[in-house]
């Protein structure tokens, strides 16, 4: 299978995706060059599926074709067809296995470029059984599996995949310029050249495991810990929530840190990274405040009607500028009940100013700080910690319920805005912020959150019941 490529984009293909295109050739032979990487299957995909893909994506080519090309297939528990997966991950194979003792952690890794990719997992079981799929740094991907006794079930989820590598501008005063990454960031599967998808639960199910690289729609998030992916722990993000809700054509790229504030996400080059990755069509959603609004940071601070305000425009022209969808968010009320029995706003003048912003900007909005004060006073102040981390007495941070409930919330909410073209997925549950699934009755309620963990390299402060390492 032969794709035309353009000379000027061989060099820097040839640098980033490790790949060789022959000196005084204008053509690229994917299938001939495959078959001498036949034993490096990380190499193929990282070359081909990455470099070839992204070459045509450049030139307005589609690249299903070439996507087909470079899927790999690995084979799991004696199934014949694919590569044999059988011991633990090394850089050399470029695949394997990944597991902690005692952490609930399984995992299948394999060497890709940064992209999105389909994953098609086959799974077949002896018994009846019901786990979560997840991925990378507990991404929930989609519904629950559900397997009856020798039935084969193939489900298919889109990773987006990236490391912190930015492409070096005349400014840089670095030779190799990086996001700034959190030490549990530097060590965990968010941002490495590595698709992880957990296998916890289905050891004996997984049959094979295709991986393709595809050209998807992306939904890019930025904000804080109330955002952001958590790997371990009871806590957890509606934005590591939020794919499982959405049309699953689309795929979520989530960019937020614990601790971060408007000024320390440019700061720290993670903006760079996110209008970087943004592609004509995609939605970019900003959610801020919590951070932004603590005086006693400096550095951090931001007030609500000056800089806090003037930030989120700037990002909103950004976006636009990049050819995407601005979405504001609102930040997340925190549970703060009066003795009257209600929610008092945390966040002064902050959600205000969103609201403002989004109006005269004409910016979609989903307004969190609303919909989170109706669904706290909804479940009332004896169940709603139900939904918060550190077995509710953390009244910021949510767990998988909180996150769950308000990861659907955001899906329809972005589904409600017609212009954003934002589908939900086939079986999304109904929600509106008075009224969605009980704590006993959502679907993850029995498949133990809290006893997976997504950190690749423990340190110290990885053990059950530690606190977020930044606070918000």
């Amino acid at each position: 299978m032969i794709f035309t490529t353009f000379p000027s984009l061989r060099k820097p293909l040839a640098a980033r995706f490790d790949c060789t295109f022959p000196p005084n050739a204008s053509r690229l032979d994917v299938t001939a060059s495959g078959a001498a990487h036949r034993n490096r299957p990380g190499a193929m995909t990282r070359c081909f599926a990455a470099g070839v893909v992204a070459a045509l994506s450049v030139a307005g080519v589609n690249g299903t074709a070439c996507a087909a090309a470079a899927a790999q297939r690995f084979a799991f528990n004696g199934e014949p067809a694919g590569t044999a997966v059988e011991t633990s991950y090394t850089e050399g194979a470029g695949f394997g296995l990944l597991s902690r003792p005692g952490s609930g952690d399984f995992a299948f890794s394999v060497k890709a470029a940064p992209g999105d990719y389909q994953v098609t997992l086959t799974l077949r079981s002896d018994r009846p059984l019901r786990a979560m799929l997840w991925a990378e740094d507990r991404r929930l991907a989609t519904t629950p599996v559900e397997l009856a006794s020798g039935v084969t079930v193939t489900r298919r989820f889109l990773v987006n995949v990236r490391n912190p590598e930015l492409v070096k501008v005349w400014t840089d005063l670095v030779s190799k310029p990086t996001v700034s990454l959190g030490d549990e960031e530097a060590r965990g599967r968010a941002w490495d050249d590595q698709l992880t998808v957990s296998l916890a639960g289905l050891e004996d199910a997984i049959r094979a495991i295709e991986i393709q690289p595809v050209a998807a729609r992306r939904i890019l998030l930025a904000g804080d810990s109330t955002v952001a992916s958590q790997a371990k722990g009871d806590a957890a993000s509606w934005g590591q929530m939020l794919a499982r809700f959405i049309d699953p054509a689309l795929v979520v790229a989530n960019h937020a840190r614990n601790g971060h504030s408007l000024k320390s996400f440019l700061t720290s080059l993670r903006w760079d990274k996110l209008t970087a990755d943004i592609r004509p069509g995609d939605i970019v959603i900003l959610q801020f405040g919590h951070n932004d609004e603590k005086k006693e940071h400096a550095r951090t601070y931001s007030a609500p009607d000056q800089a806090y305000s003037a930030f989120l425009a700037a990002m909103v022209a950004d976006v636009r500028q990049h050819g995407g969808f601005p979405v504001l968010a609102t930040p997340v009320a925190r549970r703060t009940f009066n003795a009257a029995g209600t929610i008092e706003n945390s966040h002064m003048a902050y959600d205000e100013a969103v609201r403002t912003l989004a109006m005269q900007r004409r910016v979609p909005l989903i307004d969190l700080t609303a919909m989170g004060t109706t669904m706290y006073q909804a479940l009332g102040p004896a169940l709603a910690p139900q939904a918060f981390a550190q077995g509710g007495q953390d009244p910021t941070h949510h767990n998988a319920y909180g996150a769950y409930v308000l990861a659907c919330l955001v899906a329809r909410g972005l589904h409600g805005h017609a212009e954003l073209k934002v589908g939900l997925a086939d079986a999304a549950p109904a929600c509106t912020p008075s009224s969605f699934p009980s704590p006993s009755q959502y679907e993850l309620r029995d498949l133990g959150w809290s006893k997976f963990t997504a950190s690749a390299n423990p340190g110290p402060s990885d053990k059950p019941g530690s606190k977020i390492s930044e606070t918000e």
